[in-house]
């Protein structure tokens, strides 16, 4: 897929116009099992279709923390396990650059671009984003590989 920066700003390549909101080929995850940490590639985050969650954003920090994650972006529906993780470690969406904290699900930073970077719009993204707050499920990794814990 080629893929250049474009007015919108997005982080990931997205194959058209519109946000990314259905899944890009999930990794299937075998019952807890659900990535090899070899697996999640230079974005450090991939989609994983699970029997008892759907598809969850599943990925490591650069800090060497795994997390697993509701997989939709608050502002525009977008995947999260199609974005990236940040330096910082937050989950970004490959549509606006949304960003979130893998740790509780909280929206970190609003969307960014020409009309969704507008400031007041963004905030008020935010601010929802802040209250409504991705799922985040309970993760370990033994052996390379990610897994759901027990604690669930």
């Amino acid at each position: 897929m080629s893929w250049t920066r474009d007015p919108h700003g997005r982080s990931a390549p997205t194959r058209g116009i519109l946000p990314p909101v259905t899944h890009d080929r999930p990794v299937e995850a075998r019952g807890r099992r659900l990535v090899r940490v070899d697996e999640l590639g230079e974005r450090g985050v991939v989609e994983v279709k699970t029997d008892d969650y759907g598809v969850l954003a599943v990925g490591m920090t650069p800090a060497g923390a795994a997390f697993a994650t509701g997989n939709i972006c608050r502002h525009q529906f977008a995947k999260l396990g199609r974005g990236r993780v940040t330096e910082s470690g937050c989950l970004e969406c490959p549509w606006h650059r949304a960003r979130y904290d893998v740790t509780d699900g909280t929206m970190r930073e609003g969307p960014k671009g020409r009309v969704f970077g507008f400031k007041p719009y963004s905030s008020a993204v935010e601010a929802l984003g802040r209250r409504l707050k991705l799922t985040t499920y309970p993760v370990e990794i033994r052996d390379g590989v990610i897994y759901l814990s027990e604690a669930d």
